[in-house]
């Protein structure tokens, strides 16, 4: 070994001087190049190290709202996601990214050398960066980690980035990614969005045109919007469409046809079909004072099927109500008793027609659909008046200041009918299984006005109830959200479920009591009886639900503006809402079951299966029920006789005969 090393020192001294000295300082340089190459290496695959790849699959600083099922509903901020599978994506949507974004995609590390080269030449001599020679990868990276600035510090963690995923993602995960997160522009993250927003489309359906045009606006989606420029968005699309000739992915007389083709695009501002399910979790999320990316996920406490379903269901069910009114309106809320969570929930016809969410933000008198709730609250201030007979005769509309000051106050009831007094008395149970108004009336007087507004007020009513006894029928205006809750009182033994919420960190305590046990148990059992009516029979039958003990109660206003229905088994509370945002009469014939209980019982039998926990009504109906309820008349139908009351004292003056009898 060593005369070899002085034959080769020998040889070495041969060379001249100057080139010795050459050489020895481009062999200093390479060494220190390469440790610095190390050293730069080594710092930067660190630092790539440091960041979660978990990050790619989800938006920066985003929250993604998952349903009950873990199934994707969208972003907590204003980015509408839709992601998609790659199999769900057209081959010409991926041969159109490729070609615009990154041809050699498939066969690189995650950096390509050639456009890198390209890129340097073009940034020669400027202090920043003008191209950047990116990958899909590259760009994913950039993305995901929310890489910002145009330095050579930014492009080298980019570069090691990219590298690591490569390493741990397949082409087709990475491809995936980059696909579903990609900003196209009008609040759309990904393709999925984007196909919606400017075509109308699910992303599978696009066309070859269409792919093209979301490909050519990858770079700069705001400048080249279709929406907003289309001119230039054509441009670009059809300079993608000859770039898939040159890839060899479409031929000269493919990209000739497409480019000859209009630019059509069908926008829609709202893209997303969850939108009333979506919007309350975005409002909820924000109102518990969270940031989008902190948590990276929330859960929702609904289902995303349901919400699909119900869209179409309601729908449906207007149409069919009225077809020749589209601006008839619909809300659903589906409470949990226990808990509070809003298992199903619809705003309105429409939501990218109408946005306003009816359910949670919408005000409208329950009219006699409140009745419940003022029984309940009157047999919690007096049990004693449970079956206490009551005057069962008209009254002086004075008293309730209905409509007018003058005349008797009218037996609408609970679809809108009147109903002939037979003369004698009623109890409260019994008044309130047919919707009695006179009776309802009596009863407040009797509890008292003011003792009775202060107890259902409890409730959690955050709109006042009306000064005048109209209250106890339902005429101040209340929010939907609100009367749902207290509704929940009557399955939970007197106690509403905590403030309703529709995600799962928003949950809040129980509700105190506001019915005694004993009152809410009497309401219930009333209620229960009342599923028996003849007029609610139908919707029943169809959605198997006749024979069920469960619990509900339907009503309209006097002049038919919004119709209710109402029920709950010991689970769930359901109330459905019909009517319009201002004061306008469904239709002539419009009540509780025809418009409001078809609905409730599609939904009930949605959210339950078809298998409801319900009560054994045998066993918890009171005596003074034994009778079945006196059916609204119907034809030449006979009605049953009005049950005897245990007390013979009789309750309630009649204002209106006193009335009468003083006059001349």
């Amino acid at each position: 070994m060593i005369p070899f090393f002085h034959k080769l020192r020998g040889r070495w001294h041969r060379f001249p001087g100057w080139v010795r000295h050459a050489a020895t300082f481009f062999i200093v340089l390479a060494s220190v190049g390469l440790v610095a190459f190390g050293v730069v290496w080594r710092h930067y695959a660190g630092i790539a190290a440091t960041y979660d790849m978990e990050a790619l699959s989800r938006g920066q600083n985003e929250t993604l709202i998952v349903d009950t099922k873990g199934e994707l509903v969208g972003s907590a901020s204003d980015i509408e996601r839709e992601p998609v599978s790659l199999k769900d994506v057209p081959q010409h949507l991926v041969q159109a990214v490729l070609a615009t974004e990154d041809a050699r995609f498939y066969s690189h590390p995650g950096y390509d050398v050639v456009g890198l080269v390209r890129a340097a030449f073009a940034n020669f001599g400027s202090s920043t960066i003008r191209q950047g020679g990116s990958t899909i990868t590259m760009q994913l990276a950039r993305n995901a980690f929310g890489l910002r600035g145009r330095n050579y510090e930014r492009k080298l963690t980019e570069v090691f980035l990219a590298m690591r995923i490569e390493r741990e993602r397949t082409k087709d995960q990475i491809l995936t990614n980059y696909l579903n997160r990609i900003y196209l522009g009008h609040g759309c993250s990904g393709v999925g969005a984007a196909a919606r927003c400017y075509f109308g489309k699910d992303v599978r359906d696009i066309s070859l045109v269409e792919a093209a045009t979301l490909a050519a606006i990858i770079k700069a989606p705001v400048t080249f919007s279709p929406v907003s420029q289309p001119e230039l968005a054509r441009q670009k699309r059809n300079l993608t469409l000859r770039r898939m000739v040159e890839t060899g992915d479409i031929s000269e007389v493919e990209s000739m046809t497409g480019q000859e083709q209009p630019l059509v695009v069908k926008y829609d501002k709202t893209r997303v079909r969850t939108g009333y399910m979506l919007a309350a979790a975005r409002e909820e999320f924000q109102n518990l004072g969270l940031k989008p990316g902190s948590p990276p996920a929330a859960s929702m406490t609904m289902r995303l099927d349901w919400q699909h379903r119900l869209d179409d269901m309601m729908r449906r069910h207007l149409e069919a109500l009225a077809p020749d009114d589209k601006d008839l309106q619909g809300a659903v809320i589906v409470l949990d008793n226990r808990s509070g969570a809003i298992l199903a929930m619809q705003g309105g016809r429409n939501f990218t027609t109408s946005p306003f969410n009816r359910a949670l933000d919408g005000v409208r008198p329950p009219g006699i659909a409140f009745l419940p709730l003022v029984y309940a609250a009157a047999l919690t201030l007096k049990p004693d008046l449970t079956d206490a007979p009551f005057i069962d005769g008209p009254l002086d509309n004075r008293q309730a200041m209905i409509g007018g000051l003058t005349g008797a106050l009218g037996e609408w009831g609970a679809d809108g009918e009147q109903i002939a007094y037979d003369g004698g008395t009623i109890t409260p149970l019994q008044a309130l299984l047919e919707a009695r108004t006179a009776a309802t009336v009596r009863l407040g007087y009797e509890v008292g006005l003011d003792p009775l507004r202060t107890a259902l007020m409890r409730c959690g009513f955050t709109d006042p109830l009306r000064v005048e006894a109209a209250f106890t029928l339902g005429q101040s205006h209340l929010r939907l959200i609100e009367v749902a809750r207290a509704f929940t009182a009557l399955p939970n033994d007197g106690r509403p479920c905590p403030v309703p919420h529709v995600l799962l960190a928003s949950s809040s305590p129980r509700g105190e009591e506001v019915f005694s046990p004993a009152a809410a148990a009497h309401v219930r059992n009333t209620l229960i009886a009342g599923m028996t009516r003849p007029e609610y029979r139908q919707p029943l039958v169809k959605h198997k639900l006749a024979q069920k003990s469960i619990a509900g109660f339907g009503g309209i206003t006097y002049d038919r503006t919004d119709a209710w229905f109402i029920g709950f088994d010991r689970v769930r509370t359901c109330l459905v809402w019909i009517g319009h945002d201002k004061d306008i009469p469904i239709s002539p014939k419009a009540n509780a079951a025809n418009a409001a209980l078809p609905f409730w019982a599609a939904v009930f039998e949605m959210v339950t299966e078809g298998k409801p926990l319900g009560w054994d009504a045998k066993g918890g109906l009171p005596a003074l029920l034994a009778v079945p309820p006196r059916a609204l008349p119907v034809g030449n139908e006979i009605r049953v006789p009005a049950i005897k009351p245990a007390s013979t004292v009789v309750i309630g003056v009649d204002p209106y005969r006193a009335a009468a009898a003083e006059s001349p």
